[in-house]
């Protein structure tokens, strides 16, 4: 009876992370919920003893507890009011995503079912956008181009990364299948350079790109880098109001910010980052604490007139990190990231037509650390949650000793 009970709840949870991946692409509502659930039936599935085990043989696991950890020692020493302190603290609980995660999706098959949901989700994210392009689904233009349940900016973070994982399927599917991957892969190019207008989402989609040809090609990829290098190259001379897109206008909206006059995007993080910079060096050590930056940058802007205004984060994760936990939070983020790299290679590969989750894991990690140069997405739900998620996936399939 107990052993069934067990394997049930085993099940559903497998379950409920391949319905988490898929519903990275919805609302995030979709994925709060999801992931509330797993949690949920993760207390009461028993078994602890073999989850823990397996939780504790896996370092990047450890290492997401330690920063969760972390954060709530953080709490302890902030100076913003305690709702805001224990409400900030309860937005980094996704980082123990990744070790529950870790200790239920031990199948190779469930590990792919969770990729090819997230894929498919995607998917289907990527021709909702082409519909509404088309008129044929209402769309209300806002100025952010034809993105679907989610911001421009983590729809291009989310689709940058599909589209990486769908060069891989393009090379290693046999054809003709190849070429629907092919033709996915160049719509879910287009589609975030032309429908839709996240800055972010295009630099990491240019980052991933070099890395794909690196990570398939290796010294041979330098030809074709040096390609797409000069084509991008001409294209911004040769075609027309090439310039009008707004990874090309960075340098202009910097020029022309004025805080309090004339702000513009980039002007605007930008003046973010130099704040950030001057809270930063009141606590350099030790950090400000937990939910500290809200407050203490509200506390700037009324001293100094000439901030633009209020803001929650400096949109850069290790600019929030750092103000938050000082150099060992800092510190603590850069080693998850380092650690996932280097575990990315202690996965092995099942066979030659199969997703590797290496080098998924690897795209996966160059997403977020792009990502959290220009945004907080260790902090943001969505995208967070998108990274919390995935990891534990992939990183599921570690192996304490290489082969």
């Amino acid at each position: 009876m107990i052993q069934r009970y067990v394997k049930t709840m085993h099940q559903l949870l497998i379950f409920l992370a391949i319905f988490s991946c898929f519903s990275i692409a919805l609302p995030t509502a979709f994925m709060s919920i999801a992931m509330g659930l797993f949690v949920l039936v993760w207390l009461i599935s028993g078994n602890y003893v073999e989850k823990i085990k397996l939780i504790f043989r896996n370092p990047v696991a450890i290492i997401a507890i330690a920063l969760f950890c972390l954060y709530g020692i953080g709490m302890f020493y902030s100076n913003a009011p305690w709702g805001m302190r224990f409400n900030w603290w309860l937005k980094y609980h996704k980082l123990l995503y990744i070790p529950l995660i870790i200790s239920v999706l031990t199948n190779k098959i469930n590990r792919d079912y969770a990729i090819q949901a997230f894929i498919g989700g995607m998917l289907m994210v990527l021709i909702i956008s082409y519909l509404k392009w088309l008129s044929i689904v209402p769309h209300t233009d806002i100025g952010q181009g034809y993105f679907v349940f989610k911001g421009r900016i983590a729809h291009n973070i989310l689709m940058a990364f599909a589209v990486y994982l769908m060069l891989k399927l393009t090379v290693q599917t046999a054809k003709p299948y190849c070429w629907i991957w092919a033709i996915a892969t160049i719509l879910g190019i287009l589609n975030i350079f032309i429908l839709v207008n996240g800055r972010t989402g295009q630099i990491i989609l240019l980052v991933l790109c070099f890395w794909f040809c690196w990570e398939i090609w290796q010294k041979k990829s330098i030809k074709y880098l040096l390609a797409g290098t000069v084509a991008l190259v001409i294209i911004f001379f040769v075609v027309p109001k090439a310039n009008d897109f707004r990874l090309m206008q960075i340098t202009q909206e910097i020029a022309n910010h004025k805080p309090n006059e004339a702000q513009t995007s980039s002007g605007t993080r930008l003046e973010f980052y130099t704040n950030s910079l001057t809270l930063i060096k009141r606590n350099p050590l030790f950090g400000a604490g937990t939910g500290s930056f809200e407050f203490e940058y509200k506390q700037l802007a009324e001293t100094q007139k000439t901030l633009a205004t209020y803001v929650p984060n400096p949109h850069n994760e290790f600019l929030l990190t750092w103000q938050e936990l000082g150099l060992l939070g800092l510190f603590l983020l850069i080693i998850l990231f380092a650690s996932q790299w280097k575990a990315s290679y202690f996965i092995l590969k099942d066979s030659k037509h199969s997703m590797v989750e290496g080098y998924a894991l690897r795209g996966l990690i160059l997403t977020m650390t792009v990502g959290c140069l220009f945004n907080s997405l260790l902090l943001d739900a969505g995208e967070g949650k998108f990274y919390c998620v995935l990891s534990g996936v992939l990183l599921s399939a570690y192996q304490r000793s290489k082969h």
